[in-house]
Formats: C-alpha cells, sequence, structure tokens
C-alpha cells in the first residue's frame, strides 16, 4: 500500500457499521402489509436493502403513483422509529477501529441514506456518537438522498479545515462510486449487504471482507496508529 496522509475518514452505516437487516426487513414487511402489497416475501426484500426507500417501493409496489409510495415511506418509518430501529447491532470490531481512528486525532464522518435523526438516534444507542465529527444523512422530505450529495457536504463544509485527504468506507457501490465522483480513495467492505460480486466491480482503492481486514487496511494507511 501506498501511505497517504489522510486526514479523515468518511464511514457508511447500515453494513459498514451496523448490522440492521432484520430491523429493516421488519419494517418493511410491516410497510407492506400496511400498503396491501400481495407476493413479496421476507427473503426477495434482502435484495434491497441499501437502497433509498423511494426506489424500494417504486419497484416493490411496481408503480409510479408518488402518493401510494410517500405512504408506504410512512408507514416503513412509523414502524422502524419505534422498533425497527432497536433490531440492530454493532459489527464486532467496528467500535475499536472508530475508537482508535478518533483516538489518533483523525476526522471521522458517517454519510448515510439514512435520514440524519435516525442515524444519530443509532449511534447514540451504541455509544458511537462522541468518535464522530459530524453525521450527515437524508432528509426527512428526501433530500441529500444520495451518496455523491452526502460526501458532497461533508467535504464542502470539512474539506479544507486539515491538510490531507479523505477516504470514504461502505458496503455498497454507491458508496465507492460517490467516493469516485470526488476523487477521494475507498475501502469496499464485503461483510455487508452487496451482492455477489459487487464491491470487486466498483473497484475500491481498498477491499476487507472482515472487520479484522478494515483493521488492518486502517492502521497500514495511518488512520490509526501503530507500526505501518
Amino acid at each position: 500500500m501506498i501511505f497517504k496522509n489522510y486526514s479523515g475518514v468518511i464511514f457508511d452505516l447500515d453494513g459498514t457499521i451496523t448490522d440492521s437487516k432484520e430491523g429493516i426487513l421488519d419494517s418493511l414487511e410491516y410497510s407492506l402489509v400496511k400498503s396491501q402489497a400481495k407476493g413479496v416475501t421476507r427473503e426477495s426484500l434482502k435484495h434491497w436493502i441499501g437502497e433509498p426507500l423511494k426506489t424500494i417501493y417504486r419497484e416493490v409496489l411496481k408503480t409510479d403513483d408518488e402518493e401510494r409510495v410517500d405512504k408506504a415511506i410512512a408507514f416503513y418509518r412509523q414502524y422502524f422509529s419505534k422498533n425497527g430501529i432497536k433490531n440492530n447491532r454493532v459489527y464486532p470490531g467496528i467500535a475499536d477501529i472508530l475508537r482508535e481512528t478518533h483516538e489518533n486525532s483523525k476526522m471521522i464522518f458517517l454519510t448515510t441514506i439514512k435520514p440524519r435523526i435516525y442515524a444519530k438516534r443509532i449511534l447514540k444507542m451504541y455509544g458511537l456518537i462522541g468518535y464522530f465529527t459530524e453525521v450527515f444523512g437524508s432528509e426527512m422530505d428526501g433530500r441529500n438522498s444520495t451518496k455523491k450529495e452526502l460526501i458532497g457536504l461533508a467535504l464542502s463544509k470539512w474539506g479544507g479545515k486539515r491538510k490531507g485527504a479523505f477516504i470514504m468506507v461502505g458496503d455498497r457501490e454507491s458508496d465507492i462510486q460517490g467516493a469516485r465522483q470526488h476523487n477521494l480513495d475507498s475501502i469496499g467492505v464485503k461483510y455487508g449487504y452487496s451482492k455477489r460480486g459487487e464491491i470487486l466491480r466498483a473497484e475500491p482503492t481498498y477491499t476487507a471482507k472482515t472487520a479484522s481486514d478494515l483493521k488492518r487496511i486502517f492502521c497500514e494507511i495511518g488512520l490509526t496508529g501503530g507500526k505501518r
């Protein structure tokens, strides 16, 4: 690896920091029952984890009716905000990576298409919020709902604060593409929700199969202390 002076790291949330699959699936199932959707199985919904809710409901409900899509999203959030958000866990080893990166005086950001208010609640639930310089997420009205937009917000506010580059960490092609659109290096993690071959096709700068791999990469590129 070629060492760069990284001043900060940008993390995705779902499938990268937390395993939120079951809570998301519970919320999708609830919303689809309330929307009177038929023939949709829990197994088939796994394919959609990590995609924007509007995209999911347009495809799953097979509709261009924005009112119906918005109602389904409202049902999803009704369930998720009270129940689905709790069916979540931090991947083993990730808290240590965040702590060591923070202790090494690196800036840490979150960019997630999940609404920012939920993302902050989740980080607080697990005692992780203190490691983050700032949290960037979508708004409830649909603004800032792509990784390109979210990474752009982080860079426009913080990119000139310190010398050095930023690097993106995520589990989906959209994370890697968002980084590339802003000329950032990236780490694609394979333990999250990416489809078979998705991360390799996205061609991240580095690839981590496990959280242990991610910890090693962080050390080797200078995001955490220790020998490189």
